[in-house]
């Protein structure tokens, strides 16, 4: 019998062991944490019996230590390696989700407990991200980034596809405490690849000056908002982060109590903006070469925002709530990854590699604390005035957050 051989295409960043080593660490990653992010509200909501309110707590609380801690963690990550911050960060994610089911094994997990897992995970998430758009630039050619962003987009929305319906089934299957033990061995697999890599980092390039946190991060954040590309972009960011906030505390609540759908069949829901995720992560490269970058930024996250009204729309029978949600999963989750890898491209070409870590600290600073302040508001706000209406501020808010891209400058380089 003859073997089959499963050839890698040779070209492009097929051929770069190292930069397959980093996308393969971040796709069971990406997979497991999906099971985190439908574990969390779940057990809150249903095991926990929390409110609005608790669940508006929940990310804003996972959001805090990021917002007071981000502009100082993209500083020093500018003085260290980055791919050494990248494996503690998953390592100690690791450890923390474990946690989860080793307490529901003593029938002792609170909702303190999971807030503070939130936290823990969310902010050694913000020392990974922030490193990690640090560490591809140098990882790939100047002239590839736009691929490799493009493949780790790709990567997530298959974790959109599999991820969500996955967890919805485990959740019901096992419990989601038990669940969350998935994303636990991820991150330990992911840290594993990570220390596989063999491409050194370039030496770093601290300046002439000596270490100084509070000098070098206002610098940072001199050069983001004085930058005619990275103003524009970072308070567009900070904009949609503040508006899709509103989504993040409501939508599991949204769906399970006032929709009345399953864990199992919300799941699949979600997974179907997974699939069109996938199409846009596909297209992603091929539009950011094919139209002018200013319109297509302006025009994909315009249509994004129109095509999210499709959720506070949800009502009347289940097969119509089912339907609505469907929709606006399929018709905007792609646009979304188009938008965003074209956006991450442009702020990789123009942000020099010496200042890439305060570039996404200042980013975080911004997205973090409107995010923070738009999750408390939407859990009191829908305890007030309804779910079903901050979720439409939320939808008319993100379509609002494109008036920022008219200031980037015509002419912007691909």
């Amino acid at each position: 019998m003859r073997s089959t051989i499963i050839r890698l295409p040779k070209t492009g960043l097929w051929q770069n062991p190292d930069f397959l080593r980093l996308w393969g660490a971040q796709t069971l990653s990406a997979i497991g944490a999906r099971f985190t992010r439908e574990g969390l509200p779940i057990i809150a909501a249903l095991t926990l019996d929390a409110s609005a309110t608790d669940l508006g707590l929940l990310v804003a609380l996972s959001l805090l230590p990021g917002v007071l801690l981000s502009p100082f963690i993209g500083t020093w990550i500018d003085r260290t390696r980055r791919r050494r911050v990248l494996i503690v960060a998953d390592l100690l994610r690791a450890a923390a989700l474990a946690t989860l089911p080793a307490m529901a094994w003593f029938g002792s997990i609170t909702i303190g407990q999971v807030m503070g897992v939130s936290a823990a995970v969310a902010l050694l998430s913000m020392f990974f991200q922030t490193a990690d758009n640090a560490y591809l630039p140098t990882l790939v050619n100047r002239d590839q980034l736009l691929e490799g962003n493009a493949k780790l987009a790709t990567t997530d929305s298959l974790a959109e596809i599999a991820g969500p319906a996955l967890a919805g089934t485990a959740i019901q299957l096992v419990t989601a405490p038990v669940a969350i033990l998935f994303d636990a061995l991820s991150y330990v697999w992911s840290a594993l690849l990570l220390a596989s890599i063999t491409r050194r980092e370039p030496p770093l390039v601290t300046g002439e000056h000596a270490p100084d946190l509070w000098r070098e991060t206002g610098d940072g954040l001199r050069f983001v908002f004085g930058h005619p590309v990275l103003r524009p972009l970072t308070l567009c960011s900070a904009s949609l982060t503040f508006f899709l906030s509103f989504f993040a505390p409501l939508y599991v609540l949204f769906a399970v109590r006032d929709l009345s759908i399953q864990p199992g069949i919300l799941g699949f829901i979600v997974a179907l903006g997974g699939i069109s995720a996938l199409i846009g992560a596909q297209f992603a490269a091929w539009a950011g070469r094919r139209f002018r970058l200013r319109s297509l930024l302006i025009g994909s996250l315009l249509i994004y925002g129109v095509m999210i009204c499709f959720i506070p729309l949800a009502q009347g029978p289940l097969w119509v709530a089912v339907a609505s949600l469907c929709i606006a999963q399929l018709l905007s989750d792609g646009l979304y990854v188009v938008f965003a890898t074209n956006t991450t491209v442009l702020r990789q070409k123009v942000t020099p590699d010496a200042l890439r870590g305060r570039e996404a600290g200042t980013l975080h600073l911004l997205t973090g604390g409107l995010g923070l302040v738009a999750a408390l508001g939407a859990g009191f706000a829908a305890d007030w005035v309804g779910i079903r209406t901050v979720l439409w501020t939320g939808a008319l808010g993100v379509v609002a957050s494109t008036l920022w891209l008219l200031a980037l400058p015509e002419d912007l380089e691909r």
